[in-house]
């Protein structure tokens, strides 16, 4: 049973969406707040004081300037990447189901939401409230237009790219499509694209050349233009570390700023990536907090807390104790709160140095 809007509703627990990590299982059922929703104490966290004397170098100016947003943005986040097109209409699809359960077990229904950005947003309570803003991404040609529909709202910004997994979308149109949307206000970023060798058949490797031939060409034309267009890039790479990495060390200078969104790979293909690219961040999603993935905890472990990005990849992954239902953005803050948990450092350390990391690669 759980408690929402006053009223105790009966919620089962639904599939999770992990077919990007097979080897983890699925927990146990519990009871689900209907958007997913827990509120918590806020965090506060005053950042390190700027470099100061009569010869302060750049790196001290730089924070001096970054000093009075930072205090603006203590305890907030951002979602780094989610998929916002998928998002709502899920969670409207969700809260119409845990009605008619509850209507069925007998219990007073709880609020229904309509698939509205602004009524989502509006819901937030509690922690999940000091969202700031979200990256929300575009991936395939069929919801390119759908998903720069949400830039109109104040904290939404875009990053637009192919999907490996959509890598037969590309073509002469398609580039032309994503360069003028690079040119639009708010978009921050081209990605995500990358390779994914996942074979949901075989739980292994795509063996398919053609398939991997096609996803390489598409991957090495994007960081192509993403670099002469200076834009920030957004990596998926699942199943594909040896690829992924060969292509980005021929594709990109090392300076380039890339975000290689929810890391799930081995902690080897990770300090290769911060290693050799120094304005590389790994994004961590709900994924982080699920019990059975001690591999992606791990690398959190071993990755210095100022490469990191709070992401959630909302619609999938929700984290616990949410795992089974719909993702959203709001759920940054248990990404936020597990990480703490594995670094040995506070909440509001989490949150400023991410915070100021999101800054540095997408200027939000």
């Amino acid at each position: 049973m759980t408690r929402r809007f006053g009223l105790l509703v009966a919620v089962p627990l639904t599939a999770v969406h992990v077919n990007f990590l097979p080897t983890l299982r699925r927990s146990s059922s519990v009871a689900r707040p209907v958007f997913g929703r827990k509120a918590s104490a806020k965090s506060s966290g005053a950042p390190a004081a700027p470099t100061t004397g009569s010869r302060r170098s750049l790196s001290g100016r730089y924070k001096e300037k970054l000093k009075p947003l930072e205090k603006e943005t203590a305890g907030r986040f951002v979602d780094t990447h989610c998929h916002l097109d998928k998002v709502i209409p899920r969670l409207s699809r969700q809260s119409h189901e845990d009605a008619r359960r509850a209507k069925a077990k007998g219990l007073a229904p709880p609020r229904q939401m309509n698939a509205s950005y602004k009524e989502w947003r509006d819901s937030l309570e509690g922690s999940e409230n000091d969202l700031e803003a979200c990256v929300n991404i575009g991936c395939q040609k069929a919801d390119l237009e759908q998903a720069a529909s949400f830039l109109k709202y104040d904290g939404i910004y875009g990053a637009f790219g192919i999907h490996p997994l959509h890598a037969h979308d590309w073509d002469d149109e398609v580039e032309k499509k994503l360069l003028a949307m690079m040119t639009m206000q708010k978009v921050v970023a081209w990605g995500e694209c990358g390779l994914d060798y996942f074979d949901k058949k075989t739980r292994g490797q795509v063996k398919d050349p053609k398939l991997r031939g096609l996803q390489r060409k598409v991957f090495a034309k994007q960081m192509d233009l993403a670099v002469s267009l200076k834009k920030p890039l957004v990596v998926h790479t699942r199943f594909a570390e040896e690829d992924t990495l060969e292509l980005m060390e021929k594709h990109l200078p090392t300076e380039h700023p890339v975000h290689v969104h929810c890391f799930t790979s081995s902690n080897t293909l990770a300090q290769a990536l911060l290693e050799r690219f120094s304005s590389l961040r790994l994004g961590f999603t709900g994924v982080v907090t699920f019990k059975n993935a001690p591999e992606v905890q791990e690398v959190v472990r071993n990755t210095p807390l100022e490469r990191i990005l709070l992401e959630t990849d909302s619609p999938y992954m929700a984290p616990e104790p949410f795992r089974g239902r719909i993702a959203h953005p709001g759920h940054v803050s248990y990404v936020a709160d597990k990480i703490a948990s594995l670094k040995g450092v506070s909440r509001a350390e989490v949150l400023a140095t991410c915070r100021k990391s999101t800054r540095l690669i997408y200027g939000i």
